[in-house]
């Protein structure tokens, strides 16, 4: 997955319904009982600590899309952000990935930023030499 810190994206690189010039931020935070805290290098630490212990069953993720249109080289104009929640479900050598969005237009439509997603964890599993996901449905 993206990195913290990590460079703006170009939208049109994720999907063809994007206006000209739109880049897109991502901001990922992890469910904690009733709460969620934005992913840092601090809480990354925990969660790798934790799987050490035992496997995860679900994993949620509350997930910011912040888009803005770049105006000049060092000016920006922000768009309203998507707000959505991802839910990542174990199963022995299944994982589900469920999407739920809760604010926003979604100027990624589900099924491109699944895809997204899914190349995303494939690059990383790749790295570190493991098997990447076969996909059985997307709807």
């Amino acid at each position: 997955m993206y990195r913290l810190n990590q460079q703006p994206i170009d939208l049109a690189s994720l999907t063809a319904a994007s206006p000209p010039n739109c880049c897109v931020n991502f901001e990922f935070g992890l469910a904690d009982s009733d709460a969620f805290y934005y992913l840092d290098q601090e809480q990354l630490k925990a969660l790798e600590k934790a799987l050490k212990v035992q496997s995860l069953p679900i994993l949620d993720v509350f997930f910011t899309a912040k888009y803005y249109i770049k105006e000049t080289k060092r000016k920006s104009r922000p768009l309203q952000f998507d707000y959505s929640i991802l839910r990542f479900a174990f199963q022995n050598e299944d994982i589900d990935l469920l999407l739920h969005y809760i604010r926003g237009i979604q100027r990624i439509p589900r099924k491109d930023l699944i895809l997204f997603l899914k190349n995303q964890i494939d690059q990383e599993l790749a790295q570190e030499q493991h098997e990447t996901l076969i996909m059985k449905s997307l709807f």
